[in-house]
């Protein structure tokens, strides 16, 4: 347990930086998506479509 605390702490800004990028990614492709099912059927997206 101690082992894997310390490797977290010594990589946890190469951690911080990949899961930013993932998300950054993930909504990226949800609001580039043009034919995305969950728009059409989300009250959200309907509403608030630009």
């Amino acid at each position: 347990m101690h082992n894997l605390i310390h490797w977290i702490s010594s990589y946890a800004s190469v951690l911080a930086i990949l899961v930013t990028l993932g998300v950054a990614v993930l909504l990226v492709c949800c609001l580039e998506c043009t034919n995305c099912p969950s728009r059409e059927k989300d009250d959200i997206f309907s509403r608030h479509e630009v």
